[in-house]
């Protein structure tokens, strides 16, 4: 009755069947655990791309630490170099304890295929459970020293951060005091509001957090426990993004306002850029991009340059010429690939010679020489079969592209892809293809396929040279050497048909079932021939089929269509 109190037994059933649901909860497929590791690779690269990026500002403070415009930047900005290298430091110290916690089950050792060798990778598809995080950070129903200290850093970074820039923002208006006739001075003054705002959304710290069920969790609950591993450790590397990300836009504002007070061209101030309406070539095309500089100036006009197309020097006004704003090239690359444009544009500024490097890459693809053309009905697949696939994205090798399958199989053998579904005739199997491409994944959309059966197999009755057709005549020799063909017509799969099973009935006999396909196999039968007479009916139904692969593999087929033929 419902109010009635429960007994122990009650409520130990009770309390397996949340244990049993949870388990459920829990058990990630390895697709979904792999993709969210390509996912915190992807965004490691990025990271290390900000952090590439901002030690070169870092450079460019540096050097230039006497000239008055930099003064003030290049005596802070290491101040947030080093709080932001610290704390870095820390979330990758941290990912390291918890893919090292159980060293022999997260790592394993792999040998690639085609060369031997042998390395070590982190398996991401086991990194299904939350233990090693949970006895990190939590104790019970409370924070453990490591829990408590990771809180305390993500929640104080923004306030070290924006410390450091009141300091530079007060020192800075201190060099150049705000007069009444100019309220920002003689410069114009730095101003990171949007940077901070930008800083306290990716680093929001509250006590409590509301979820999704409408009740308040500590921090540390909500965004960590119970999680799987490899959930967790990209949520510490999202954080290692946004660290990286917010040091680079404060050092990507500061030069830039930098730049607007200094007003010149210099190799500091300027860098150099292709200017063009295509990201990509395609082979033979003209390469009609610029190299221009800085801001795209165009009074800025080169009075030189040198430069170098994968080390191999280019020829002035034949495959490059000068012109207001920078260089444009006038140069045809018939093979695909990655190229380098390195090299110095040179001027004259103030009676001396300044230079500006060169440094990009240039991507030449192959045009199209033919169009894929699919039939939308026509997307199916058949149970048991080892179905052949096209996969391909355009500008991603086959190397670098991998297929997530859904209700089914997919492996690729010697360059082409084998799709093998699961699932029951009518369901639909599903294919993601991901590319990767400069490091990045390019997932697509999702793909689905009907599952069918195999089609139907047309038979026939073969004897010596003849074949009999239904309706056909047959005298009772040929009938009893004869034995039951079948082929799958008009079917492009390579796949041969054959008979396991059928039953045969003549007119006022008994039905006989044979397990073979020929008919001299059975005495009875042979018999109930020799006993036939002239306009006897001969009926041949309830023939099995399989389909055999050109692997061997026996596939089961729909049954063949009965047919009839009358004896001579």
């Amino acid at each position: 009755m419902a109010g009635a109190k429960q007994d122990t037994r009650q409520k130990m059933i009770n309390m397996m069947y949340l244990v049993f649901i949870a388990m459920l909860a829990l058990n990630i497929s390895k697709e979904v655990l792999a993709t969210l590791g390509l996912i915190n690779d992807d965004i490691s690269v990025s990271t290390n791309d900000f952090k590439t990026d901002s030690n070169k500002k870092y450079s460019t403070l540096s050097s230039n630490s006497n000239n008055g415009y930099y003064k003030i930047a290049a005596e802070y900005m290491p101040q947030i170099q080093k709080i932001v290298d610290e704390y870095d430091d820390y979330i990758r110290g941290l990912k390291q304890q918890l893919i090292n916690a159980d060293e022999t089950a997260y790592r394993r050792e792999r040998e690639i295929k085609s060369t031997g060798e042998k390395d070590t990778i982190i398996d991401y598809q086991i990194m299904d459970k939350s233990q090693d995080l949970d006895t990190l950070f939590f104790d019970g129903k409370e924070y453990t020293t490591s829990g408590q200290d990771f809180v305390n850093r993500f929640s104080s970074f923004p306030l070290e951060i924006q410390s450091i820039l009141e300091k530079f923002i007060a020192a800075d208006i201190e060099k150049d005091t705000p007069t009444e006739e100019k309220e920002y001075g003689e410069y114009i003054d730095f101003n990171f509001s949007s940077i901070l705002d930008e800083l306290n959304k990716r680093f929001n710290y509250q006590e409590r957090v509301l979820n999704r069920n409408g009740l308040e969790q500590p921090y540390l609950d909500y965004h960590f426990k119970g999680f799987p591993l490899i959930a967790s450790i990209s949520k510490l590397t999202k954080i290692q993004s946004d660290i990286r990300y917010i040091e680079n836009k404060i050092l990507e504002y500061t030069l830039s306002i930098i730049n607007e007070q200094q007003g010149a061209i210099s190799a500091n101030t300027y860098m150099t850029l292709i200017d063009s309406e295509k990201s990509s070539f395609y082979t033979g095309d003209l390469i009609d991009a610029s190299v221009v500089a800085g801001k795209k100036d165009s009074n800025f006009k080169p009075d030189d340059a040198e430069l170098f197309l994968n080390n191999r020097q280019l020829v002035k006004d034949i495959d490059f010429v000068i012109t207001p704003g920078g260089i444009k090239l006038d140069k045809k690359l018939s093979k695909a690939g990655e190229y380098d444009l390195t090299g110095e544009l040179f001027f004259e500024l103030n009676n001396k010679q300044e230079s500006i490097p060169v440094s990009h890459v240039i991507k030449i693809i192959d045009k199209p020489n033919k169009a894929v053309i699919s039939n939308e009905n026509m997307k199916s697949l058949y149970v048991g079969l080892d179905n052949p696939l096209n996969i391909s994205i355009s500008g991603v090798s086959q190397d670098n592209i991998s297929v997530i399958p859904e209700n089914g199989t997919i492996n690729k053998v010697n360059g082409v892809w084998l799709a093998k579904p699961t699932g029951q005739p009518g369901e639909y199997m599903f294919l993601t293809v991901i590319g990767r491409l400069d490091n990045n994944s390019i997932p697509t959309e999702k793909q689905r396929f009907k599952i069918k059966n195999l089609p139907p197999a047309e038979s026939v009755l073969v004897s010596g040279e003849d074949t009999y057709f239904s309706n056909d005549m047959i005298t009772k020799f040929s009938l009893s050497k004869a034995k039951i063909a079948v082929d799958f017509k008009d079917f492009d799969y390579e796949v041969k048909a054959r008979v396991t099973k059928f039953k045969v009935e003549i007119s006022g006999r008994s039905t006989i079932e044979l397990n073979t396909s020929s008919i001299d196999s059975n005495r009875q039968l042979l018999s109930y021939i020799d006993g036939a007479r002239t306009g006897n009916s001969v009926r041949f139904f309830d023939i099995q089929v399989v389909a055999v692969t050109e692997a061997g593999q026996m596939v089961p087929a729909p049954k063949s269509s009965e047919f009839t033929l009358k004896i001579r």
